[in-house]
């Protein structure tokens, strides 16, 4: 089966379609951010997951993960503006998984209207309900003989300006060693899907206001897993981090962001019932095209 890791698109619209009612607390800094030039490395993300989709379509892609940020603002409009461009990327519907960033549940009025859920909740259910403690949450795949997706959500609203933390809610990580533990993941590649990164590309954690808070108490979830590969996203550089001296058997894998300019690049995993090759992609500006650049 042939999967591919992407996160942190950061689609966004117009400031003129934000409500001026939207523009209070946490959401004036982030058009305050975009308004000072952040947003223009994410101006062509349109064309880029139409590219990515090209990619998919050229190298038979089997499954996508998509570990979040799909909006800037958190925007209704925004949800569902990627709704739209992200469709051909995730067809079929049965074949892609993604969870929130924690751009796309930027304040909580996002989270009282469940709105990500209504624009994505086609492409997060769960193969095994009676794991499910918190919504949806963890969400379990089982794809052929030899794949297990796991999903964790670890995004939540910062209401201050200063912090973009995530967290993983206890009863989740609680749930994730039950799942783990199951027999039926026996001999399965097992990917771990979260938003957060619990380490960065040189083995530590992140800042405290930036990353994943329970990072150890994660990891330490994900001990039991003999094959496969922790994916995230929200940094936005792609990495891979052996997870060796954590006890851990697997390593970790950032996709970065498709869509940032300069450093556009996913991940690709070929796995069979015995291997698993990784490839890291990057974009090519003159083709205007995704392509392989390394194998690891």
């Amino acid at each position: 089966m042939r999967i591919l890791h992407c996160s942190d698109p950061h689609f966004d619209l117009s400031l003129k379609t934000i409500p001026w009612k939207k523009w209070f607390g946490k959401r004036a800094i982030g058009a305050l951010n975009l308004l000072g030039g952040r947003g223009r490395y994410f101006d062509n993300a349109e064309a880029k997951i139409a590219a990515l989709t090209r990619f998919k379509e050229r190298y038979s892609v089997d499954l996508v993960l998509c570990t979040g940020d799909l909006t800037a603002l958190g925007l209704t409009a925004e949800l569902e503006n990627a709704a739209e461009l992200l469709a051909p990327l995730a067809q079929p519907p049965e074949r892609f998984i993604v969870i929130p960033g924690n751009h796309d549940v930027y304040s909580g009025d996002v989270i009282r209207g469940d709105h990500f859920h209504l624009y994505f909740g086609q492409y997060m259910h769960t193969d095994w309900p009676q794991y499910a403690v918190d919504g949806p949450w963890p969400i379990v795949r089982l794809f052929g003989e030899h794949i297990a997706v796991i999903a964790v959500n670890s995004a939540k609203p910062n209401p201050f300006p200063w912090r973009s933390d995530g967290h993983i809610p206890p009863v989740q990580l609680e749930a994730l060693e039950k799942i783990l533990a199951d027999p039926r993941l026996a001999d399965r590649w097992i990917f771990v899907m979260t938003h957060y990164a619990a380490r960065l590309a040189d083995g530590t954690p992140d800042k405290p206001n930036h990353g994943l808070r329970n990072a150890d108490a994660f990891i330490h979830a994900c001990r039991s897993i003999e094959r496969g590969a922790i994916l995230n996203g929200h940094i936005h550089r792609c990495y891979r981090t052996p997870l060796k001296k954590e006890g851990l058997a697997i390593d970790l894998y950032c996709a970065g962001s498709v869509s940032m300019e300069g450093r556009e690049c996913f991940w690709l995993f070929d796995v069979d019932a015995r291997q698993m090759q990784v490839h890291r992609g990057g974009y090519d500006p003159d083709s205007g095209e995704f392509r392989i650049i390394e194998t690891l």
